[in-house]
């Protein structure tokens, strides 16, 4: 296998550079670490309204505050899935850069655009397959 298959691409199509590389997954790491910090907050989050529902005997028709805690647990909850998925995509980008596929589009494999890719370091797809 060559080296070029094996290295990532940099926009130009050329492989990224060691720098480049350890750049990139800096970035991603630091990413991942903000995304792991704020799933546990929202775990948290859930685990603290469902302790504070614990043995009540209101439900949340009768309890006046019923529906917003509910609410408020529900979307903690669909954000804490969502961090977990970027946790998963930033994971697979970590790989991707490991196996030289950093920076080419999973679906196409044109290589994503260098503002695309400092938007969203962890992205698989090019912005025309994101769509």
């Amino acid at each position: 296998m060559s080296a070029e298959l094996t290295s990532p691409k940099a926009d130009n199509g050329r492989p990224l550079t060691t720098q480049q590389q350890l750049r990139k997954r800096a970035r991603l790491v630091d990413d991942l670490q903000e995304t792991r910090d704020l799933e546990s907050r929202l775990r948290g989050d859930v685990a603290a309204g469902i302790a504070s529902r614990r043995g009540s005997t209101n439900d949340e028709v009768d309890d006046p505050e019923g529906a917003n805690t509910a609410f408020e647990g529900a979307q903690s909850n669909a954000m804490a899935q969502h961090t977990r998925r970027h946790i998963d995509e930033i994971l697979a980008a970590m790989v991707r850069l490991d196996t030289g596929t950093y920076g080419l589009c999973e679906h196409c494999g044109s290589a994503i655009s260098k503002p695309r890719l400092d938007a969203r370091p962890a992205t698989a797809f090019c912005i025309s397959c994101a769509a």
